[in-house]
């Protein structure tokens, strides 16, 4: 490994840490450029997330802002998370471990993961791309929305609900499994549809095969909703609007550490 590119969350600890993984691997003849954001906080010069060539991408924050990166950043170029968050799924190594998790990656002691995307559209038109989860919610608090779920051209389910989650098995354990949807293994060949506070009771998440496609059609009403894909506000929808979620051909690649799934599920909850 040549060369390494770390984006940092702006805390005391993370800007810290950074500045001491600099010095570590440059000890040890690695290249290590900054994203630009992060240079302001660290002093330094950098380069924009995506235009970045480089063996690996190392994210000192929690899950943000790996989700942020994962937006941008070449697909070519796995990613490592050094927890700097509060939950932190996505991160690979604990904040006090870093030392002891590059010495393994400097190693090549380590295996590649990769993780699936949504692409997301309306009427046809590609408005984001998720590696957690796209979500439909009513653009005013407190107002339900009237959905129709179709899987490719059969309709399944329709619900009165604050709003619907389409998630991948990455982002099961984000909002889906706040809103009381099903946890899956990430190596799962699946989406997962969970309503948001459904009004009726016999409402429940659904678990497709991600070679289908979804549509989720806002009946005509007279609420507006908005399509968030992974945390971020992409597009306002209309009555009568169809949004379209197909697996994505780009992925995201994760060094993985330890491979125990099931472990960092205990940890974590």
């Amino acid at each position: 490994m040549e060369k390494v590119a770390l984006s940092v969350k702006k805390t005391p600890e993370a800007i810290k840490a950074a500045l001491e993984i600099k010095e570590f691997l440059e000890a040890r003849g690695v290249e290590v450029i900054f994203d630009h954001e992060s240079t302001i906080e660290l002093g330094l010069t950098g380069k924009k997330i995506g235009e970045f060539d480089a063996d690996l991408l190392l994210v000192l924050g929690g899950d943000g802002m790996i989700l942020k990166a994962a937006s941008k950043i070449n697909m070519d170029i796995p990613v490592l998370g050094i927890n700097f968050g509060t939950m932190g799924f996505l991160t690979e190594i604990k904040a006090d471990k870093w030392r002891e998790g590059l010495e393994r990656v400097l190693s090549s002691n380590y295996t590649l993961e990769e993780r699936s995307k949504i692409d997301v559209f309306i009427e046809e038109k590609e408005v984001g791309e998720a590696l957690n989860e796209a979500v439909v919610v009513t653009s005013s608090p407190v107002k339900m929305l009237h959905l129709k779920i179709f899987i490719n051209s059969s309709e399944i389910d329709e619900v009165r609900a604050d709003g619907i989650i389409v998630a991948t098995p990455t982002g099961s354990t984000a909002y889906s499994m706040s809103a009381g949807g099903p946890i899956l293994d990430p190596r799962t060949r699946a989406f997962v549809i969970t309503p948001i506070s459904p009004f009726q009771s016999s409402a429940r998440s659904f678990i497709v095969p991600d070679s289908l496609e979804i549509r989720i059609k806002l009946v005509m009403s007279k609420k507006e909703a908005v399509l968030i894909v992974d945390g971020q506000q992409v597009a306002e929808i209309s009555p009568d609007d169809e949004i379209v979620f197909r697996l994505s051909n780009r992925k995201i690649c994760f060094i993985k550490l330890d491979g125990d799934f099931y472990r960092k599920i205990r940890e974590r909850l």
